[in-house]
């Protein structure tokens, strides 16, 4: 499986009459913030000893700012994409498509620019974003990617229980083999006798 392909999700389409409730997608959740501010906390008996050190405040003012800015913005205009420093915006016709990383964000493909990190937008969030575009791209509504998702878990345990029957046929095959193996072996003389033995046994006999 390739660990990226492009996806018609990126497909432009014609809006949808209905006017389109705006989605954000965020890095980490706000509740993190409960975590920055424990951090500010354990870090302030090191702060307030005076002079530099009250500089290490400036680590869990960082962490704070990355959390509250690291956002994606989907609405009937576009994708918005807000970084510590700075944004970037898509418009839908500039958009030519989106790529899907195995792991990771989602990445924004326009026309004529480099790619956009869609940041916390995942695989999972597609139909999401095609609701919040006013469907002006093409893809997978919340259930439809539940169920697909669905349908991908059915085919996977199906090749599992298909590689455990090939693998039983196999260790039948080679208990088959083994069998014919030691009949052979067994009518072709007594075990221990060498050929020149086996056929001086027959002469005699004769």
């Amino acid at each position: 499986m390739a660990d990226e392909q492009q996806t018609s999700a990126g497909t432009v389409t014609s809006a949808d009459t209905t006017p389109a409730a705006p989605a954000t997608f965020r890095a980490v959740p706000t509740v993190a913030l409960v975590a920055v501010g424990f951090l500010a906390l354990c870090m302030s008996p090191i702060a307030f000893q005076g002079g530099p050190w009250f500089l290490v405040f400036l680590l869990p003012v960082a962490v704070g700012v990355w959390v509250v800015r690291s956002r994606t913005r989907v609405d009937a205009e576009g994708l918005h994409v807000h970084r510590v420093l700075g944004s970037r915006s898509v418009a839908w016709s500039d958009l030519s498509g989106l790529r899907l990383p195995e792991k990771g964000w989602v990445r924004a493909v326009p026309v004529e620019a480099s790619e956009v990190e869609l940041r916390g937008v995942r695989i999972r969030d597609l139909g999401r974003v095609a609701e919040a575009s006013g469907h002006r791209i093409s893809a997978p509504t919340p259930a439809e990617a539940e169920a697909a998702a669905e349908h991908a878990r059915e085919l996977e345990a199906a090749r599992m229980r298909v590689a455990k029957l090939r693998e039983r046929q196999a260790e039948q095959a080679e208990q088959v083999e083994q069998a014919e193996d030691t009949t052979a072996d067994t009518t072709q003389g007594t075990p221990g006798d060498t050929p020149d033995e086996a056929d001086g046994t027959r002469r005699r006999e004769a």
